[in-house]
């Protein structure tokens, strides 16, 4: 019996992999319904159909451009050669608990995991032997708390609302850069905008200044806010026959803060050998999480000048072609390609070392 503690989308997928390989899995839910509370922007990169196949039943729009714009009002344009895909996560996450379920994996809502006997865990009133156990519960994972893996975790806060507001470009999200860590404005189509922010301190401040900004008289017609986890490359993701993944794990980008595609295939990597499940996903995964680490580390230093000015670099339309044509998912990819066609961009490394 493998446990699986949590059923989000990379607890649930992580389920499909192991029972598609003929384990016998469990996944235990301490919420009444898969899916909710909604925490999250529900924009995926295009690598989505590298793992699932995309169902019109919980997608909701499709995204083909970002418009990101300076503190300076300077803005350029990513026209991506392959869309985002907006879904609706509770529709997302329980299809993907579905599909867990139409592999054999049994799911239990209302059961909280409380802790281990010896060779058992207690989740809700119940007693149940595990031959190995998996945290895929969130940024405060009670899993890694109780085996001393949580470690020194730093978190940030994701704030959002979801407003009543027309748009000219129904598939055109913005972004601003330097305004907490980023905020963004992203159509869900039929009138409906998702408006959020992400920052280390003052959310409400935040997403208040924006919607003064961008939507003043845009009726709010629900919030969304939750701690997202910064990555942590020392972290450690497998001790004994107890595993960590998905935001459990820190498996978060630092840069965009979405933490789905690489939870994802951290799950494949687990199902394909547990043994060596540590050494490979900090090789497979851990690479371009680290490097959107540094940058986020680098943005952390900017001042509205730098980001104007980076904003500015990139108008350049060798640098926007490199960005249209790969998935922000995996900055070890392209990174490289960047500098070379600007390398005044080095500047801005320089917030690494002072």
């Amino acid at each position: 019996m493998i446990s699986i503690i949590g059923g989000g989308p990379v607890g649930s997928y992580q389920a499909y992999c192991l029972a598609k390989k003929g384990h016998k899995v469990h996944v235990y839910e301490g919420k009444e319904k898969i899916g909710t509370p909604v925490q999250c922007t529900g924009i995926l990169t295009h690598p989505l159909k590298d793992y699932i196949n995309i169902k019109k039943s919980f997608l909701q729009n499709t995204i083909n451009k970002a418009k990101i714009i300076a503190p300076n009002g300077d803005d350029t344009t990513i026209k991506f050669k392959q869309e985002d895909y907006l879904v609706c996560r509770t529709k997302f996450d329980q299809h993907i608990a579905d599909l867990a379920e139409q592999e054999g994996a049994k799911i239990f809502l209302k059961h909280r995991y409380k802790g281990n006997e010896g060779t058992k865990i207690k989740v809700g009133d119940k007693v149940v032997p595990t031959k190995a156990l998996i945290g895929a519960d969130g940024p405060h994972s009670a899993v890694a708390k109780a085996h001393n893996m949580l470690k020194d975790r730093k978190f940030v806060i994701g704030h959002q609302v979801t407003v009543e507001l027309e748009v000219d470009d129904p598939h055109l999200m913005e972004i601003w850069v330097g305004l907490g860590m980023f905020s963004w404005c992203v159509p869900e189509g039929n009138g409906i905008c998702r408006v959020g922010i992400v920052s280390y301190d003052k959310p409400v401040e935040y997403l208040n200044k924006l919607l003064k900004m961008r939507c003043p008289k845009a009726k709010i017609i629900g919030k969304q806010t939750g701690h997202i986890p910064l990555y942590n490359p020392k972290q450690i993701l497998q001790k004994n026959n107890v595993y960590l993944i998905g935001d459990a794990a820190t498996h978060v980008k630092a840069t965009s803060f979405g933490g789905i595609i690489p939870g994802m295939k951290a799950a494949t990597i687990l199902a394909r050998d547990m043994n060596n499940y540590q050494q490979t996903c900090k090789k497979e995964v851990g690479k371009d999480l680290y490097l959107s680490l540094m940058i986020r580390k680098i943005l952390d230093r900017f001042s509205e000048k730098d980001y104007n000015d980076l904003i500015k670099k990139f108008q350049n339309e060798k640098l926007i072609k490199i960005l249209e044509a790969n998935s922000r998912d995996f900055p070890t990819k392209f990174a490289l390609q960047l500098f070379l066609a600007k390398p005044s961009l080095l500047k801005f490394a320089k917030h690494l070392i002072f």
